[in-house]
């Protein structure tokens, strides 16, 4: 038996997604846990995101919904976050805010990929 059939994963791609939203709900929480606990912004996208991963992996139709909202607000999370690293880390290039800049970005266009693929498969969606 197969660790496909295991998980009881259906289609790989829509379990594909819910891991990356697993993944990003997590790292939003250790964010939020580095930089304090007043960050309303990333508390909302990790609650969401960690909820949107579920939802996906269960191929609830609701999640849909989720993700579409969640693309509205991660975009805009992630221009806060990216101004923030350009208007107050440019002064001083280093290698962690190019990190940064470059993971904020790849977030970004997951984000936006995730999206436009979950709205394309929505007949996947139970």
């Amino acid at each position: 038996m197969g660790l496909q059939s295991k998980l009881g994963i259906e289609y790989r791609d829509m379990f594909f997604f819910a891991v990356f939203y697993l993944i990003v709900g997590v790292a939003n929480f250790i964010i939020l846990g580095v930089y304090g606990f007043g960050l309303f912004h990333v508390a909302l996208v990790a609650a969401l995101s960690l909820v949107a991963a579920f939802g996906l992996y269960r191929l609830q139709s609701w999640s849909l919904w989720l993700v579409v909202g969640l693309s509205f607000i991660a975009t805009t999370h992630i221009a806060i976050m990216l101004n923030a690293f350009f208007t107050s880390y440019a002064a001083t290039t280093n290698i962690s805010s190019i990190f940064a800049i470059i993971a904020w970005t790849v977030y970004l266009i997951l984000t936006w990929i995730a999206t436009i693929y979950i709205a394309a498969k929505r007949k996947n969606l139970k």
